[in-house]
């Protein structure tokens, strides 16, 4: 780096580090390592000032930067240095709570900070100034240790292992585990013989169009612009780059976009999958238990096992409506024959601790937003803008953040959707006409709506002949409710069964 560069970041380090550290905790990191990502990024940027420095200057790209690392940090920081808990922070979409943050802490221009989190400010929202209050009280009060710029500079990027010598590595290992095995068996009766089950990569091709949330057709699985031959996934969640699927034979597996595969468990198929994005965890009901297990799906370490209690039954499959069904940062919401529950499996990984039942018809929780099924043809939402609300609907999912709530009015697995205001409890646009059919839907961002949509040619039931030849195709559409306007992305066939969208 030459002097007047080197002269110049020991500027911008001294000024602007503090500030750094302080906006990433209250993006949900705990100080001591959002100290260590705002060094990681600095670096970054240090090892490129004359080019970062350019333009306008510095502050956007640095920040660009530091979600990069926040996004492709792998630390369980959870077990060692908890987050502060900020209520009203904390039931924001990550995207939502980045853009409060850039918009409220870092004084960025609105374009940037809607290039870096994807979504534009909203001062009009009532609900921002509170927001933004919380993260200048949570900022101030994020202490934060000294660090010259020599030394944020002298950090050295990871090292990545050669290639060659670690897949020479995989392959001997492969091939002693095999002879290993082989001599085994030969000692054992038939009966006896065990195989560990094991998912290897998928194949992958590479598209030019996709959608902004993962989602599953004709035995293709897609992530991004990738898409992974993946055949029967019934249940799909998406989670920090990349899905988490449960197949036919239950088996829950973890996809990213280079096709990898991590196998994390089985589950019952069909039966309910849910995750968090921001941390990568997700949870299930075991196959052939009463158990309910939280996963970290980066690694497949298991954080904790709850026993679901007073089921009432011997089915494989967990009755409609029980098993988990919501993650919320660090808290697992679920139903059992008691009702509803909050658990925390760090804090409680053997799920012993004893929970306080709730409604058993909670169908959905988004920060301090709930809904429940308050009768069989009408929901219940409340959220910290508002009264309870009940409207007219069968099922329900909230956006992030709970602004906005889904449900279909009538029990039929087509019936048509309503969208509501959880605040006002008023009916916003859909987004889908009345002469489609909405398969599938799923909130992609904090304020838009991804869909499947068809007409009356392509559900089941109507003429099989007619259903193969006339239909145009499943059309993927993406909609956002503030304004109304929709995007339609790609059509897929219909003569492969339905697409299935990532929740």
């Amino acid at each position: 780096m030459r002097a007047a560069d080197e002269q110049d970041f020991a500027s911008y380090v001294a000024a602007r580090r503090p500030g750094l550290v302080q906006a990433v905790a209250v993006l949900g990191s705990p100080p001591g390592h959002a100290a260590t990502l705002t060094d990681r990024a600095l670096a970054r940027a240090g090892r490129a000032w004359a080019e970062v420095r350019q333009g306008s200057g510095p502050d956007a790209e640095v920040w660009r930067l530091l979600l990069e690392e926040r996004a492709r940090d792998r630390t369980r920081w959870w077990h060692e240095e908890p987050a502060t808990a900020a209520p009203g922070l904390d039931r924001l979409e990550p995207g939502r709570r980045a853009c409060l943050v850039l918009s409220a802490l870092v004084g960025l221009l609105d374009q940037d900070v809607a290039a870096l989190s994807g979504c534009w400010p909203s001062p009009g929202d009532p609900a921002t100034p509170g927001l933004e209050q919380q993260a200048r009280e949570l900022a101030a009060d994020v202490p934060v240790a000294g660090r010259s710029a020599a030394e944020v500079a002298a950090l050295r990027a990871p090292r990545r292992p050669r290639r060659g010598p670690l897949v020479l590595a995989l392959v001997l290992a492969l091939l002693v585990g095999l002879a290993t095995w082989r001599g085994l068996r030969s000692e054992e009766p038939p009966e006896a013989e065990q195989v560990e089950e094991v998912v290897g990569p998928a194949r992958v091709r590479q598209l030019e169009h996709s959608v902004p949330i993962p989602w599953y057709a004709a035995g293709e699985l897609v992530v991004g612009f990738s898409a992974l031959g993946v055949p029967g996934v019934r249940r799909l969640v998406a989670v920090r780059e990349a899905a988490v699927y449960s197949d036919g034979e239950g088996r829950v597996v973890r996809a990213d976009a280079s096709g990898a595969r991590l196998l994390l468990g089985r589950s019952a198929p069909g039966a309910a999958l849910v995750g968090e994005r921001e941390r990568g965890w997700v949870a299930w009901v075991e196959a052939g238990s009463d158990e309910l297990v939280v996963v970290d799906a980066s690694d497949g370490t298991e954080l904790g096992r709850r026993v679901l209690v007073g089921l009432g039954t011997d089915d494989e499959t967990p009755p409609a409506g029980v098993g988990p069904v919501a993650l919320e940062g660090p808290t697992l919401h679920y139903v059992d024959g008691a009702g509803s529950h909050e658990w925390r499996p760090v804090d409680d990984p053997a799920g012993r601790e004893d929970v306080s039942p709730g409604p058993a018809t909670l169908l959905d929780v988004d920060g301090l937003t709930r809904v429940v099924q308050g009768t069989p043809g009408s929901i219940t939402f409340d959220g910290p803008f508002g009264p309870p609300r009940t409207r007219r609907g069968v099922g329900a999912q909230l956006s992030f953040g709970g602004g906005y709530v889904l449900t279909r009015v009538g029990g039929g697995r087509y019936a048509p959707l309503r969208v509501h205001d959880t605040a006002t409890g008023r009916r916003r646009a859909a987004g889908v006409r009345s002469d489609e059919i909405a398969l599938d839907a799923a909130f992609s961002t904090t304020g838009a709506i991804t869909y499947v949509i068809g007409d009356g040619s392509q559900v089941a039931g109507a003429d099989e002949f007619r259903r193969l030849s006339e239909a145009r195709g499943w059309l993927l559409r993406t909609c956002f409710v503030g304004s109304g306007s929709c995007t339609d992305h790609l059509r897929v066939s219909s003569a492969d069964g339905e697409p299935l969208l990532a929740r």
